[in-house]
């Protein structure tokens, strides 16, 4: 029976006062010391452990501290897991010398298992240059003692071995067809230069956060052999793509057999700024061929995954040569007969991972309706299958026996923990519980399902969160977060950065909707967004507001705030313009001009599909012009907190210091925080402290009433 708004309002309330009671409200404290996994989940050949980094900082004594770990897969032992590495070193830009600050034990990465009782790790020196493959025998909680097999004279990454073929393979960044050794030598002598110059002929000069070099990410193969019961190398790392330009910039996978690898790259040319296609090759681990099984594809490729047998590669492509948000479409390639088929082609969803379940069904990770869902497919059919419908999945990988996949899972009120799922019929078991407290003794608020009806009169799903101890016969201010992306979604996980209940935990009913351009909903709908910025998007914002408030009397209409990052920042800088229904906003390193954008961006081909061309073109430009927010900042009258990172070359830094200049220039309240470390995302921990201060600080500050001064959570305290 569906129960009524004002019974689900009842049953919230006591909730809250009931959770209220017995746990202490989240802070942005709790979420800086999470317990996180950093890098990949090693599985042992045997399926009967998992390896794991595991990295936790403490704001008391500034350090950052990891732990690698063997635990029993076996969920009903979690938590019974072998510490075969532990470090931390000293957390601040500029820790002063001597012994208290200095670095501690051994910064093992890369867990990688060598035999079903044998883990091979990496650490790399950052002093020397170098990484160091390190094994170490483990038998259930005990362990042996650490020992090199080989060092590397670079530093290297993506580290995986066939235990069938005797290959380690790895990525390293080499200067065009050089050696290992020819690398660290060309980087000697470039740390030997007078100079600091760097010198560009093309574009793709800097991408995300770091100017782009002569070295690329390639893919090298090393031959392991077992002498009296120790690995040791066989020869010299072999560079498997050497010579052919192909940067493997993201991870690889070996086929079954151990003398493959399956990797995604681009096309060596000019255009990889303007251009999304890459394709996906098939190397052999011998460096005899490296060639694309899907030559024609126009847009992205991902996610390829070799069959069991080895015949098959699965994988995703889009159709679209300049667009990061095009459908990825689900294929089948044949190694023999070089035949490709297309899977659930009218399914109208975007898968992101696949992996194999059996010879006639893949599995695939995909985002809807606010939930990142996982899901079995049938290759001849098409058919759909639902495994996991609630919380969210993020990355998977196959377990011995294809019975189960492990999953890391997520909800906005439930920390990533590691999952077993059951492939036949989708039943869960938990395999870490990494933050046990969160959700216990600190109260996490859960989150409710809205949906409103936006432009064009669209349903759009959202998301409420409500204070601890919530009575709706009070009333509260509004946080209203707007994502980024654009082509994104709010979604039922958890997130270090942006999480919900750090504002409802601080006082605040705090919103989450999606808008136009949102994934998750079709194709269609991603693709409104486009020459639609400040249209479709912003009604619908503003729409999803309006029934908002009319159905939650409790919101304070007095007291709105929105925050946004990326798109989000976008939006806040145009809702400046457009609206004064809100108090305060958060600008995290958004859009000030569209035009100037273009010019400074490092991923050209994002605005030329988003405003249909270039801005040197006559009729393109209009579109520029037209979404461009500073057009309008004569109209800006919120008070206004910019944020913005030096190292954010996606919306650099110069945004956001325009849009500061305009609001002051005109008398508008407004603060700058600025990062001089950070990039596009807030990624240090005492940074992202200090952050959380500062917004909660700024909307706390524009919002408060003589009814929040009494409320210890709604009266937030900047760190000074």
């Amino acid at each position: 029976m569906a129960l009524s708004p004002s019974k689900m309002l009842q049953l919230l309330a006591a909730a809250a006062l009931v959770l209220g009671a017995l746990a202490r409200p989240f802070t942005p404290e709790d979420l800086v010391e999470t317990s996180r996994l950093s890098g990949n989940v090693a599985v042992s050949p045997d399926g009967a452990f998992i390896a794991y980094k595991h990295t936790r900082y403490s704001i008391d004594k500034k350090r950052q501290f990891s732990k690698l770990l063997v635990q029993p897969l076996d969920s009903q032992q979690a938590g019974a897991s072998t510490v075969i590495a532990e470090y931390s070193h000293d957390a601040r830009p500029n820790p002063p010398s001597g012994a208290g600050s200095s670095s501690k034990g051994m910064d093992a990465s890369e867990p990688v298992w060598l035999s079903s009782d044998t883990l091979g790790f990496v650490t790399t020196d950052k002093n020397a240059h170098t990484s160091t493959l390190y094994s170490v025998r483990v038998s259930g909680k005990r362990r042996g003692k650490p020992r090199a097999v080989f060092t590397a004279p670079v530093p290297i990454a993506d580290i995986q071995y066939s235990e069938k073929s005797g290959i380690l393979a790895f990525t390293a960044q080499v200067y065009g067809n050089s050696t290992l050794e020819e690398t660290a030598r060309l980087d000697e002598e470039e740390r030997e230069r007078a100079d600091t110059a760097m010198v560009y002929d093309e574009l793709w000069v800097r991408h995300w956060d770091t100017f782009v070099t002569e070295k690329k990410p390639q893919i090298h193969a090393l031959k392991l052999a077992s002498s009296k019961r120790r690995l040791k190398p066989r020869g010299r790392p072999q560079n498997i793509i050497g010579g052919t330009g192909l940067e493997a910039s993201s991870s690889f996978v070996f086929a079954p057999n151990g003398r493959q690898v399956a990797f995604v790259a681009k096309r060596p040319g000019t255009d990889y700024a303007w251009r999304t296609t890459s394709h996906v090759y098939v190397a052999d681990v011998d460096g005899a061929a490296a060639v694309a099984i899907n030559p024609g594809g126009g847009g992205a490729s991902a996610s390829p995954v070799f069959s069991a047998d080895g015949r098959r590669i699965a994988y995703l492509q889009m159709s679209a040569p300049a667009y990061e948000a095009d459908r990825n479409q689900i294929k089948v390639y044949s190694l023999e007969d070089r035949s490709t088929v297309d899977v659930a082609a009218s399914w109208d969803r975007s898968p992101s991972e696949l992996l194999w379940a059996d010879d006639r069904t893949l599995l695939a990770t995909y985002n809807e309706y606010g939930r990142n869902k996982l899901a079995k497919i049938d290759i001849q059919t098409g058919a759909l299958t639902p495994l996991v419908s609630e919380h969210s999945v993020g990355s998977m990988q196959q377990l011995p026996g294809a019975r189960e996949v492990m999953v890391s899972y997520s909800g906005l009120a439930l920390p990533t923990d590691l999952y077993r799922v059951s492939v036949g019929d989708g039943r869960m078991a938990r395999v870490t519980r990494m933050n046990p407290r969160l959700g216990t003794s600190v109260h996490l608020s859960a989150p409710e399902d809205v949906e409103f009806a936006g432009a064009d009169g669209d349903p759009i799903h959202g998301f409420i969160l409500h204070p601890p101890g919530f009575d709706p016969a009070r009333t509260y201010p509004l946080a209203y977060v707007i994502h980024g992306g654009p082509q994104s979604s709010f979604t039922d996980s958890w997130s270090t950065r942006w999480n919900l209940n750090i504002f409802a935990a601080a006082g605040f009913v705090t919103v989450a909707m999606d808008f136009q351009g949102s994934t998750g909903y079709g194709q269609n709908f991603t693709d409104a967004i486009r020459n639609q910025w400040g249209g479709k998007p912003f009604r619908s914002l503003m729409l999803s507001l309006e029934q908002l408030l009319e159905s939650r009397p409790y919101i304070d209409q007095n007291r709105l705030t929105a925050l946004g990052a990326s798109y989000g920042g976008y939006q806040i800088n145009w809702i400046n313009a457009h609206t004064t229904a809100f108090k305060a906003l958060v600008n995290h390193d958004g859009m000030f001009s569209t035009i100037s954008t273009y010019y400074s961006t490092d991923e050209l081909y994002f605005p030329e599909t988003e405003f249909e061309g270039v801005p040197f073109d006559k009729e393109a430009r209009q579109n520029y012009e037209r979404w461009s927010p500073e057009r309008n900042v004569q109209n800006w009258k919120t008070p206004t907190l910019v944020i913005h990172g030096e190292k954010d070359y996606r919306l650099v830094v110069s945004e956001g210091l325009s849009t500061f200049t305009a609001l002051r220039r005109q008398g508008v309240p407004a603060r700058f925080l600025y990062y001089p470390d950070e990039n596009h995302w807030v990624l240090k921990p005492a940074n992202s402290l200090r952050w959380h201060h500062e917004v909660l600080g700024w909307i706390t500050r524009w919002t408060r009433s003589v009814e929040s001064s009494r409320d210890s959570h709604a009266n937030f305290i900047i760190q000074q």
